[in-house]
């Protein structure tokens, strides 16, 4: 183990390996440099007093979420801490769709959460199967550190069972199910993953037993997790109960015969459907099969809405940003602080300082 000082959850004092005192070992390499952000994230995210009547969301990259109400409850949705992969053709729905033995799903996104860092969880929701939404890592991390409840459809239940979820924090999300957490009212909807449906079998099962959407019910309004989902024309009957204030789904390229994620197109019609006010797209950055041009993915979209549905508000995040929901909303595009309030010019070597 490393002796290199640490700061109060800012990663490595790198100082401290500024001269030879200190081994540098393979061991020593992963332990310190992974993951990247340290849990600098974790403490943002716990230290962060959400104003009343406004939700706070970090997007951890891919399809990970973090999900923190102004009652002070913390929830993770899809959050993958897994490294880079590959599937086969007897388990993965997109191998399936595509005629390939196997997919190697390549990661570019950077991990900047430590899932073993939280102080508390209070829930982990997992809208499917699929290693990067229920994740072995983010899942353990949880149970051991937490007292995190687990929510997952039926399909995903049965995973959570095999990474030894006990039956008294697992709960079961069936279509129309409504579970009180802190600060929050999550409302199970429907999903219309048609991967999900082909994953781990050789016949296509029903939508509400593979996937589903949680919709987030809070005081400063209504957030919804749509997954991995296709569109779909049963989306608008969703927009017809529901009061959707900010739908969070999937984008992507795909290669001919692989369709795993929506097109700006698909997604720009998601949300005129859910009737939604502000879309946040995701996924669209973290697998090298599906990336394509981020750029140019988030610039076809945005202009498709705009174009379109005037009245619908986008917002493309960065990774490990902050949206505060409702007062963020009209961003468009989130940027990094450059940490220009701790400057002081005074003090700098062009200032009147005496040396």
């Amino acid at each position: 183990m490393s002796e290199a000082k640490k700061t109060d959850g800012r990663g490595i004092l790198w100082g401290g390996y500024l001269n030879n005192d200190h081994p540098i070992t393979k061991d020593v390499w992963l332990h310190e440099a992974f993951p990247e952000w340290g849990s600098f994230l974790n403490r943002e995210i716990e230290r962060t007093q959400v104003p009343k009547g406004q939700v706070s969301l970090w997007w951890c990259g891919g399809p990970s979420w973090v999900l923190k109400t102004d009652e002070g409850g913390i929830f993770l949705i899809d959050q993958n801490c897994a490294p880079s992969h590959y599937t086969t053709y007897d388990y993965c729905g997109v191998c399936r769709q595509a005629g390939a033995e196997s997919i190697n799903w390549l990661r570019l996104n950077p991990q900047v959460i430590d899932p073993w860092e939280f102080e508390k969880i209070d829930g982990v929701f997992c809208t499917h199967t699929h290693a990067d939404h229920c994740d072995i890592f983010t899942v353990n991390a949880a149970l051991q550190t937490s007292e995190a409840k687990f929510y997952a459809p039926p399909v995903t239940a049965e995973r959570l069972r095999e990474f030894h979820v006990p039956e008294d924090r697992l709960k079961i999300a069936h279509l129309g199910d409504v579970f009180e957490v802190p600060g929050a009212r999550v409302h199970i909807l429907r999903c219309y993953d048609e991967t999900a449906i082909r994953t781990g079998t050789k016949k296509l099962l029903p939508f509400e037993e593979c996937c589903c959407s949680f919709l987030f019910e809070t005081s400063g309004g209504n957030i919804l997790f749509l997954g991995d989902t296709w569109y779909h024309d049963g989306y608008v009957k969703v927009g017809l109960d529901y009061d959707i204030d900010v739908a969070i789904f999937d984008l992507g390229f795909n290669a001919p015969g692989a369709t795993d994620k929506m097109t700006p197109y698909d997604g720009a019609r998601l949300g005129q459907a859910l009737r939604a006010k502000v879309l946040i797209p995701d996924h669209y950055d973290n697998w090298v099969n599906c990336a394509g041009d981020p750029d140019l993915i988030i610039n076809q979209f945005e202009r498709i809405v705009a174009e379109n549905t005037p009245e619908i508000k986008t917002v493309i995040m960065r990774c490990a940003g902050r949206f505060t929901y409702p007062q963020d909303q009209n961003i468009r595009r989130y940027r990094y602080p450059d940490g220009s309030e701790h400057y002081d010019v005074n003090k700098s070597v062009f200032g009147d300082r005496e040396e």
